[in-house]
């Protein structure tokens, strides 16, 4: 099996810099954050093992993209604000950082003027654990009288939204008898929704168990 040919690193450095998935995480940490951190930190913020933080500070570190300051257990790292792609990477990571603020303003802004009780996501974003192709798993609990025509505005407030930004929602509408009749059948995907959601607007869907609707904006 041919192998492929190795790259020049001057001429293409971002292969060196971005190539591996825990040097990504670990510039993302340190640029959002903009200032220093101990490792331990880097790896409760990137969620990566100690191991991998350590690859990909040595690495980095060497290519000259993040500084340390200190030795042993007492170091800390930054990004380099003097390395020639550090101002480029430092608007990259806000830009997706931007990005993800922009699409859950989009859904919270989609509902706006329609009745609902909860408006919130779940799923695999919520738990920050989908992929590429996952959908935005978006939550609705509104009166059954108001259920159809908000969960429909919502989905047509987003067509052009989720093209911009490119995410697909996939909107899922319950009313309140659906909430009464989910929790006592112990329903285990709503259990889901409720350990996993998170609130855009109004309030959490498990607050609709027992409730009349009148809390409906």
């Amino acid at each position: 099996m041919a192998r492929s040919s190795k790259e020049s690193a001057i001429r293409y450095p971002l292969t060196a810099i971005l190539g591996v998935d825990s040097n990504v995480r670990v510039l993302r940490v340190l640029s959002l954050h903009g200032g220093m951190l101990a490792s331990n930190e880097i790896v409760r913020k990137s969620r990566l093992v100690q191991e991998s933080v350590r690859k990909a500070l040595l690495n980095l570190v060497s290519i000259g993209i993040v500084s340390s300051s200190g030795s042993g257990r007492s170091s800390v790292y930054s990004l380099n604000a003097s390395h020639y792609f550090s101002p480029a990477l430092t608007e990259l990571f806000k830009a997706e950082s931007d990005r993800f603020s922009a699409i859950l303003d989009s859904v919270r802004q989609s509902a706006d003027g329609s009745p609902f009780f909860s408006l919130f996501y779940y799923g695999s974003v919520a738990r920050g654990e989908d992929r590429p192709e996952s959908d935005l798993d978006i939550g609705i609990v509104a009166r059954l009288d108001d259920l159809a025509s908000t969960t429909e505005r919502i989905r047509e407030n987003l067509r052009d939204l989720s093209e911009r930004f490119a995410f697909v929602p996939n909107v899922v509408g319950l009313d309140f008898a659906d909430i009464e009749r989910l929790e006592k059948e112990a329903d285990p995907w709503w259990k889901n929704v409720i350990s996993e959601a998170i609130v855009l607007s109004g309030k959490r869907p498990e607050d609709a168990i027992g409730a009349t609707g009148e809390g409906c904006g």
